[in-house]
């Protein structure tokens, strides 16, 4: 009876340290997917530039995938530069990305100038039991993204890639025009 009491006090705290580092790598794959959109960030000090990170809302999409996780990063950085005299308005706009649990990798799926597709499919391919798991009705695999578009976007061969062009997911610097308001010495300016 002790022995049992044991193992089971033992399985308790191995499964909660368990979920405590499921909690700790959620936290490290939200931050780096939201790294992946400072590209335009501009210059500034890193606490700030840090502090501005941590702040982007990221979303966790739903999904029927066991080995993949599916981001959603809300573009909300202000672009500045030394003395934090320029900024942004906010874009409505988001970037799409997937993380590979067994081998720790990101995916750009839409919101960038360029996309992993072929590299996705590649891994999903690997690392999933059937790419569609509900084939014929279109359903929703991933939430937000249509998992059918980015399929049909891989099989087409580059020529008629680059005339079609990516259009599953908005190119956020496509989508959306910057405009920066500068305030130099009592006067404003705006550009964009």
């Amino acid at each position: 009876m002790r022995k049992i009491v044991l193992l089971i006090v033992v399985l308790f705290c191995l499964s909660n340290s368990y979920c405590q580092n499921r909690d700790v790598d959620s936290l490290s794959i939200g931050f780096k997917a939201k790294l992946f959109t400072v590209s335009e960030y501009g210059i500034a000090d890193k606490d700030q530039i840090l502090e501005d990170i941590e702040n982007q809302k990221i979303k966790f999409l739903n999904t029927k995938y066991d080995n993949f996780i599916f981001i959603k990063v809300y573009f909300s950085q202000p672009f500045r530069i030394p003395g934090n005299r320029t900024q942004t308005l906010y874009r409505d706009c988001s970037y799409y990305l997937a993380y590979n649990t067994l081998d720790p990798t990101f995916y750009k799926l839409g919101g960038f100038n360029s996309v992993d597709i072929d590299s996705f499919f590649t891994a999903l391919k690997a690392n999933e039991s059937s790419i569609f798991k509900d084939f014929g009705a279109k359903s929703e695999e991933i939430e937000e993204i249509d998992i059918h578009c980015l399929y049909d976007y891989y099989k087409m061969k580059k020529k008629k890639r680059f005339k079609k062009g990516f259009n599953c997911l908005d190119n956020c610097s496509k989508k959306t025009k910057t405009k920066i308001t500068t305030y130099d010495g009592g006067r404003y300016s705006n550009k964009g």
